[in-house]
């Protein structure tokens, strides 16, 4: 299989203690077989290794124990022969070299070995283009006081040739690609990083020899999870196709999994409704846990079941798992788990029987919630997996879209000279530019902040109505320590009413400076928040082609803000401001063509502007105009993939930047990845400061799931009773899931005791939501609110969304209800368009809706069998959501729990202040 081998190690000077060895290795190097032999007709490379090759390799593996792990020694191991002999020992000697040598040697061997692709006297070379002169790298390296490391990138010969990395170009770009992930992983700041390599187009095991340090010898520590993101990231790269490739192998295994269970699982079905059921072992498993469930009090969660149930649904699960189909594709998965798992560790994976895999251990109260289900229908019958998936949120900001505080730079003959006759003027000059620099600097700091605001002062004193504007929204941030909203207010007022006076004379300035007071009027900037006026500013601007003004219009009719909600005129303004080259306004075109808004639902078209929207975006952050609203903007865009490949790793370096700079959504998104860990090391600490601070700014979606996770225990330590006080909050200002949520808490009673009044209460709240639809038909089937018709109108409200609800109604009206007559036309109609929206248990109904004969057990079975193909469906539903993730999770969360378990320091994160 492909395979790709990273050794890394730090360079240092010999000592006295082996001096003969390295000589010894040293005279090899010129002296052994596969170097100076090789030309020699007489000597027959596939003949067996000598008995030097022999001895040396053995006094070799002894002094250097790791080589065992190299691809040279798999196939020496393989086939001793000569070649193969020759081919291990150059390598451990050359891995090795500065044990053998020095720093000064090793450098010189890596340019000018034989095998090494020149480029021009010799072999180096780094991101630059000049000329490299090797003596001055060499010394420049051997004199080097700090830490300098030396990773050697191995392939095979036959991957190199087919992925194209069998000529030194393409590995330059390949370390270029991912200089950043070497420097974040040897704790270098990029900046005082330096690197040269050469490539060595060995016959077995083509290679790059990468040296790396830091300018500043105080820097760089490399750790073996440092080692380990290294890997990763080459073999994302290099593997990319055929990682892909057994993601794909992987989602059709399942689907042949499910298949051929169905198959089997129908035709015991029908046996059993022929009374030929032959595995009564099963059977009267089954049978007996149904009557040991009856007799259970509490929770019926398999983890808390009385030793005696827990064994009963043990020898269920390890029936289901008898079947020989299942068990050949069951094995079929794993091996599949280890090839992914090989690609990145080099170690095989031993995977578990599927009943002690930990993957599956779902199955167990999937088996206790099916065998629950042997009763007619009633109200209060569930099935499983019945209730619909709810799990999101909606993360987007809470107001509307944000507008691109700074516009453009204009020419200095367009700086508007009219307001010379009054007291404020506009003008970019070279102190306003760079106050706004230290502001929107990518590292600005508290003493950057504060010499821009001094910057600000002197030039606001002046008259520059731009630095008054930019002085309110410093003080309205804590950037200068603690916020100072009066001062804020004042320089906003005065900044209006400059802006205001400037307008009348201001020329070609005119339509900016109406788009500027028209911001102030929509955000209540200086002014009480006046979206009518509003409206009449940007509407002034944008008729003159101002592209941000063009946005603003079109933000105000698509949310109905200041003017009746118009979508036709919301994408037509959103058009013409994105013809200007406004990403904002591209963005929110995606999003209309995403979600179907006034035009047709066209991902094709979606992707389409969420590429050009990105293209801006990443122009603005190039030219260090970025603020928080756009890094989180990004961030998102990476998350979801929106004109780009998903890049989770990415997006949560963006939500970072986000948070720093003090953003609502950038503190919930980067505090929300600390806390689920998955693709950055878990820091609840963290997590919490970040989320209480996104909370004190409003941001309802972090209040919900803080909420939410204080009820759930998951990440948190559990505080049912914090976490529902929190939820209230929500729900009781206008948040919308939140209502969803709490209502379906108060009508489960799982967590809280059971209230439907409360449950009705909220659920009312959010009744634009399908799955509060659901919530609320299945509360109207309960006695105490029994009313069968609400119950059919919100399922039926909802069942185009939700396969279970009209599954729901086929039950309805095929059993009938107190108060609705049975009718099997009307439930063979709903349980048709439940299957054929993918709902297996619908399918079983009208497969069988006229045998019940012995029907509660036969359809137990059947589940129970269904379900455990769908579990072992999700698994991959879950972990490998995007085929282009560049990391497998699931294999990271297992590298930091080991990590940790060693003690290992965890990478450090952003300070909260």
């Amino acid at each position: 299989m492909s395979q790709l081998i990273v050794t890394s190690r730090y360079l240092k000077n010999g000592n006295q203690k082996n001096k003969t060895k390295r000589r010894n290795y040293t005279k090899y190097i010129a002296t052994r077989e596969t170097v100076e032999i090789r030309s020699q007709k007489f000597v027959d490379r596939n003949a067996n290794a000598t008995k030097n090759q022999e001895q040396l390799i053995n006094d070799l593996i002894n002094d250097f124990p790791e080589s065992k792990r190299y691809l040279e020694y798999e196939d020496y191991e393989r086939e001793p022969t000569i070649e193969n002999a020759g081919e291990l020992i150059s390598t451990i000697v050359e891995r090795n070299a500065d044990v053998v040598g020095n720093r000064q040697n090793f450098v010189g061997y890596m340019a000018m070995r034989p095998g090494v692709e020149k480029r021009g006297s010799h072999g180096l070379f780094n991101e630059k283009d000049e000329p490299i002169i090797l003596d001055r790298v060499a010394n420049e390296i051997a004199n080097h006081k700090g830490n300098v490391w030396s990773h050697v990138v191995s392939l095979r010969r036959e991957d190199a040739v087919r992925l194209g990395f069998d000529n030194s170009d393409a590995w330059r770009e390949l370390v270029k690609r991912h200089i950043s992930d070497i420097a974040n992983a040897q704790r270098i700041p990029i900046c005082n990083l330096k690197w040269y390599a050469a490539f060595h187009d060995t016959t077995h095991h083509p290679h790059i020899h990468l040296i790396v340090y830091s300018t500043n010898p105080k820097q760089g520590f490399l750790t073996a999870k440092g080692i380990d993101k290294i890997r990763s990231a080459f073999a994302n790269d290099i593997f990319h196709d055929d990682l892909q490739s057994i993601y794909q192998e992987q989602t059709l295994s399942r689907d042949e999994l499910k298949t051929v269970s169905k198959t089997e699982f129908e035709s015991i079905v029908r046996k059993i409704h022929q009374g030929g059921f032959v595995d009564p072992k099963l059977k009267n498993l089954v049978l007996k846990l149904n009557l040991q469930l009856q007799n259970v009090r509490g929770k019926k969660v398999y983890g808390y079941l009385p030793p005696n149930v827990k064994e009963t649904v043990n020898n269920i699960f390890l029936e289901l798992a008898k079947d020989e189909n299942i068990q050949q594709l069951y094995e079929k998965w794993c091996s599949l788990e280890r090839l992914k798992c090989k690609t990145y560790t080099q170690k095989e994976k031993e995977l578990p029987a599927l009943t002690d895999n930990k993957v599956f251990q779902p199955v167990r109260n999937m088996i206790i919630r099916t065998v629950l289900n042997m009763k007619p229908f009633d109200a209060n019958t569930e099935i499983e997996g019945s209730e619909p998936n709810d799990e999101y949120f909606d993360n987007t900001p809470q107001s509307m879209s944000p507008l691109f505080d700074e516009a453009e730079p204009l020419a200095e003959t367009e700086t508007d000279e009219s307001a010379a006759a009054i007291k404020y003027y506009i003008k970019w000059n070279d102190q306003y530019k760079k106050a706004c620099k230290l502001i929107y600097g990518k590292d600005a700091k508290l003493n950057d902040f504060k010499k821009a605001e001094q910057l600000l002062l002197s030039e606001s004193q002046r008259g520059n109505v731009l630095a008054v504007y930019d002085l309110g929204k410093l003080y309205s941030t804590d950037k200068l320590g603690e916020r100072n909203e009066e001062t804020s207010i004042a320089k906003y007022t005065r900044a209006l009413q400059g802006f205001l006076q400037i307008e009348p004379n201001s020329k070609k300035l005119k339509p900016y400076v109406q788009y500027r007071i028209g911001k102030m009027f929509c955000y209540g900037l200086g002014t009480e928040q006046d979206y009518e006026k509003a409206f009449e500013w940007f509407e002034r601007s944008a008729k003159q082609k101002n592209k941000f003004a063009q946005f603003s219009l079109a933000n105000l009719y698509y949310y109905g803000s200041g003017v009746e909600k118009d979508l036709s005129q919301a994408f037509l303004w959103y058009q013409r401001s994105s013809s200007q080259g406004q990403p904002y306004a591209a963005y929110s075109i995606a999003q209309m063509y995403r979600y179907g808004e006034y035009v047709t639902k066209d991902n094709d078209t979606a992707q389409r502007y969420y590429k050009q929207a990105l293209s801006g975006f990443l122009k603005i952050e190039s030219d260090d105009m970025a603020n928080d609203d756009l890094f989180y903007k990004l961030g998102q865009m990476f998350n979801l993939g929106l004109g780009t490949d998903s890049d989770v790793t990415k997006a949560i370096k963006y939500f970072k930047r986000s948070a720093e700079m003090n953003n609502k959504n950038g503190l919930f998104e980067y505090g929300k990845a600390l806390l689920i860990g998955e693709h950055i090391p878990q820091d609840t600490d963290s997590t919490v400061k970040l989320l209480e601070k996104a909370v004190k700014l409003k941001n309802r979606n972090a209040k919900r799931f803080l909420a939410l996770e204080y009820i759930s225990g998951e990440h948190l330590e559990q505080d049912i009773e914090k976490g529902i006080a929190l939820l209230t909050e929500c729900a009781d200002s206008g948040d919308v899931i939140a209502c969803y949520r709490l209502g379906k808490i108060y009508l489960q009673g799982e967590i809280m005791p059971q209230n439907l009044d409360k449950a009705e209460r909220y659920l009312l709240l959010a009744t634009d939501n399908e799955y509060a639809q659901y919530a609320l038909a299945k509360l109207y089937l309960q006695e105490e609110k029994y009313d069968i018709q609400k119950a059919v109108n919100y399922f039926e409200n909802c069942a185009d969304k939700n396969h279970w609800a009209s599954y729901q109604l086929g039950r309805i009206y095929l059993f009938g209800a107190e108060g609705l007559t049975k009718d099997k036309e009307q439930a063979i109609e709903w349980f048709t368009k439940s299957a054929n929206d993918g709902n297996e248990y619908a399918q079983a109904m009208l497969d069988n809706i006229s045998k019940f004969e012995n029907v509660l057990l036969a359809n137990t079975i059947f589940s129970l069998l269904v379900s455990l193909s769908r579990c072992i469906q999700d698994s991959y539903d879950n972990d490998h959501k995007v085929l282009q993730s560049r990391v497998d999770r699931k294999l990271m969360r297992i590298i930091w729990r080991k990590k940790m378990e060693l003690g290992e320091k965890e990478e450090n994160h952003m300070d909260i202040q």
